[in-house]
């Protein structure tokens, strides 16, 4: 009885758990305030935190979806985001951000330049660095401020292989991005 009620109560939890979901087309991500068009085959994961796509597992290669309150305190860093803020400026928030992440190492901003995403003025940075493992990873961060939230949307895989067989699927994701709530 005691084995069965346990084997019960271990699957209603895993029942609550957020699955991974197969994508392909328009999505909207409401905690997120986005709607995007992802790519078909990859999985999603979705939290009110952020989305997370990936083709073949997070460490070889994700784009995640983010949006940050101006009052959210980064992971990170103690730099935040106001309201006004110039794109590069945003920008080198992201950059500060990664690189005072312990599981990264060496970054260098490659590239960082005004973009449009969303139809809405921001930037585009690309960066290099080492994961925990020392493995080198790219990554291209676009993001821009709209009212009091900045919204973000990256991508990130190892430099060899993986980065240049899926960057153009993540443009296209980047590039179909729009707000829900204008």
């Amino acid at each position: 009885m005691k084995k069965t009620l346990l084997l019960f109560l271990a699957l209603l939890i895993l029942a609550g758990c957020a699955p991974w979901i197969r994508t392909g087309g328009k999505h909207s991500a409401p905690a997120q305030n986005v709607s995007l068009d992802l790519p078909d085959g990859w999985m999603r994961y979705r939290t009110d935190e952020y989305l997370f796509v990936t083709r073949d597992g997070g460490n070889l290669q994700y784009i995640m979806v983010e949006a940050i309150h101006v009052d959210s305190q980064l992971k990170h860093t103690k730099k935040k985001f106001h309201r006004g803020m110039l794109p590069l400026e945003l920008s080198e928030i992201i950059a500060d951000n990664m690189s005072s992440n312990q599981a990264i190492s060496g970054l260098k901003v490659v590239e960082n330049k005004s973009a449009k995403i969303g139809g809405r003025q921001g930037f585009r940075a690309v960066m290099n660095y080492r994961n925990k493992d020392g493995l080198k990873i790219k990554s291209v961060y676009y993001g821009f401020m709209k009212d009091d939230w900045f919204y973000g949307v990256s991508y990130a895989a190892p430099l060899r292989h993986y980065f240049s067989r899926d960057v153009k699927t993540f443009e296209k994701v980047a590039a179909s991005l729009s707000l829900i709530r204008k």
